[in-house]
């Protein structure tokens, strides 16, 4: 028999993780000669630098779903080498970051125009990978709050994967890139979320507000020609609005955009609605319609409410008409579609639902007196709320870390803010802190917070009138040793001085909606 020739062993060299990022992608090793290594220089290649941080080696053996997804491999496409950090980045955008953002609607935006910027434009692509490093970081160690020091390889190397795409900005701006500015807006984008989900809220503001005055020259440029559109993906410009009416609750003023846009709109007209996307078309402008109405409502004392009240009661009174008028519309489309849709559309329906319900109950009581509890008269409506919400979250198996649409957070928060049953306000509370994520500027735990803060507030104004006038506890409640009892849970009354601390932080916080209602800012600095 011939002998066997013995199996060829392939040499194997620890890669170097420290090499110039061009040497990187492209395979060779590299010197590491300072500023720029003399393997690419002496080849006519430019140098891409240094990258400081880099991310930790997978584990061989995982088990958690999500870090599955993050090694999947991507699709072909890209245009430039991509370092295997940037690859795994890009990976889990697409499989997990995507998917998340589009927990409750399919978006065009997200699943098709950030996607095919960032195949195309590498200024989104470094983008993406930013977000995605940080929303990888946040899946492991769960959401900071503001103010809390954000260290780490991850977060080290989405502050790069920023720096190369404000770079490739910067040289496209020199070039007079008539392009450039849709790429501009979808990085704004990307960046503002990055920031929300990373408790900077003032600079996720300052990115807002450049995309918006991106937004504006557009269309100013646009009605100096007679054209009255933004040439934008509509989606695009959906999500700059909707993130406005977020940050209109935390001190932002409205852009001349959004005057435009909304000035004159209430959406009193009835509507065939024959997709999900007809229903969103309409509910969408009104409850950013209704969220700057509940921001200028909630974060004015009862003073000026009273002093304005007959101009915020005829607001009030249209907007209400429009939510009415939505409600027949889309129950008459849940009759006809509901049952022929998916499971994601019926998902859709569900969350369309509970906006318009919240949206509803929210503008109900907000010209009600701040200083006093909501009639009792109101708490079957907050029950019907908090079922609904409760059955809206039990639907979503693969709960998402981060989204742009906004509904369980201020659902939750309008109950735990306002309902007249402690009880119920204390279910609110649980649930916001059950599910640790957020919803464009609403995170989850920092609401809950407030929202908890807000109910020690009334119980120590409670305790101290029962003590006063030597009365019984309101039922459902037990005071005892600056506690209070509520439905078998206590809760200290004393101040939650981290809460404070978290929110000083942030330079706009004193002028969020919910901070002025609670008085958390304005005790703290009495005390």
């Amino acid at each position: 028999m011939p002998q066997q020739r013995p199996k060829r062993q392939r040499a194997f060299a620890k890669r170097s993780r420290t090499g110039c990022r061009t040497c990187r992608v492209r395979h060779v090793k590299c010197d590491e000669t300072p500023g720029a290594c003399r393997g690419c220089t002496s080849n006519g290649w430019e140098c891409d630098g240094y990258e400081i941080n880099r991310l930790p080696r997978p584990r061989e053996v995982v088990k958690s779903p999500a870090r599955i997804l993050q090694h999947a491999p991507i699709e072909s496409g890209f245009r430039w080498a991509m370092t295997s950090d940037e690859k795994r980045c890009v990976s889990f955008f697409l499989h997990r970051t995507i998917p998340s953002l589009t927990s409750y609607y399919d978006s065009s935006l997200w699943q098709r125009l950030v996607l095919q910027m960032c195949y195309n434009e590498p200024a989104v692509y470094h983008a993406v990978a930013a977000l995605s490093a940080v929303n990888q970081d946040l899946e492991m160690n769960g959401i900071p709050m503001p103010g809390s020091a954000l260290e780490g390889t991850w977060h080290g190397f989405a502050l790069e994967q920023c720096a190369r795409s404000f770079a490739l900005l910067s040289k496209r701006q020199i070039l007079q890139d008539p392009q450039l500015r849709e790429v501009l807006l979808v990085c704004c984008l990307l960046f503002v979320l990055l920031e929300l989900v990373c408790g900077r809220f003032d600079d996720a503001t300052a990115h807002l507000q450049s995309g918006l005055a991106i937004l504006e020259e557009m269309r100013n440029q646009r009605l100096s020609k007679g054209l009255p559109l933004v040439p934008v993906e509509e989606s695009l410009l959906e999500a700059f609005l909707h993130l406005e009416s977020q940050a209109m609750h935390h001190g932002m003023v409205p852009s001349l955009l959004r005057l435009e846009t909304y000035g004159h709109w209430y959406g009193e007209e009835s509507h065939d609605f024959c997709s999900l996307r007809d229903v969103q078309q309409v509910l969408n402008p009104l409850t950013d319609v209704g969220f700057s109405f509940l921001a200028r409502c909630w974060s004015a004392p009862d003073i000026d409410v009273l002093a304005r009240y007959a101009e915020l009661h005829t607001e009030q009174h249209r907007l209400l008409s429009a939510l009415d008028q939505f409600g027949l519309d889309f129950t008459r489309f849940s009759g006809r579609f509901y049952h022929l849709q998916t499971e994601k559309e019926r998902r859709g329906s569900d969350t369309a639902y509970l906006t318009y319900l919240n949206m509803k109950l929210a503008c109900k009581t907000a010209l009600c007196s701040k200083s006093c509890p909501l009639p009792e008269s109101f708490v079957g409506e907050f029950k019907e709320l908090l079922s609904v919400t409760l059955a809206a979250m039990d639907k979503l198996e693969d709960r998402p870390i981060m989204t742009i649409d906004s509904a369980i957070c201020p659902a939750l928060f309008t109950i735990a803010a306002g309902c007249p049953d402690y009880s119920v306000r204390w279910q609110a509370i649980e649930a916001l802190r059950s599910w640790p994520h957020c919803e464009g500027y609403l995170n989850s735990t920092l609401t809950a917070d407030v929202a908890t803060e807000q109910l020690k507030r009334e119980m120590r104004y409670l305790w101290t009138e029962t003590q006063m006038n030597e009365t019984l506890s309101p039922p459902g409640l037990r005071f005892e040793d600056s506690q209070v009892w509520i439905e078998g849970h206590c809760l200290s009354l004393e101040p939650d001085k981290a809460l404070v601390s978290s929110l000083r932080s942030v330079s706009s916080a004193q002028s969020w909606a919910c901070v002025k209602a609670s008085g958390i800012l304005a005790e703290s600095e009495v005390d």
